[in-house]
């Protein structure tokens, strides 16, 4: 996955997000949001959530995380990921993407190309 060009961190709620999108083989867009928390294991699936708007439309959610806990990293901070495909039939070209965490969001402008 490419990193987002000219994006920082933002803060959705009480989080602090950064989505990284790709173009997969088949053609559909794959969006990994890193999560920034206390606690590895602190989120679940349920409490994140993405869309990704391509040419004014939003794209179809085609796979989510698993059910459960997020995945987790710890090193000297916890990131958590939650990975999600959306379909792309027409190949669209991504604008937006808008991470929700528990209620909070943040919008980042996916325009520059995904890689």
């Amino acid at each position: 996955m490419s990193p987002l060009r000219e994006e920082n961190p933002q803060l959705a709620g009480d989080f602090w997000v950064y989505p990284s999108v790709a173009e997969a083989s088949d053609g559909s867009v794959r969006v990994n949001v890193a999560i920034a928390v206390e606690e590895p294991f602190d989120l679940q699936d349920t409490d994140v959530a993405v869309e990704l708007v391509a040419d004014g439309q939003s794209l179809s959610i085609v796979e989510g995380p698993a059910p459960g806990p997020l995945p987790a990293i710890q090193l000297t901070g916890a990131n958590a990921y939650a990975l999600y495909r959306f379909d792309n039939p027409d190949g669209l070209v991504p604008s937006t993407a808008t991470v929700t965490v528990r209620g909070g969001s943040a919008t980042f402008d996916v325009s520059q190309g995904i890689g």
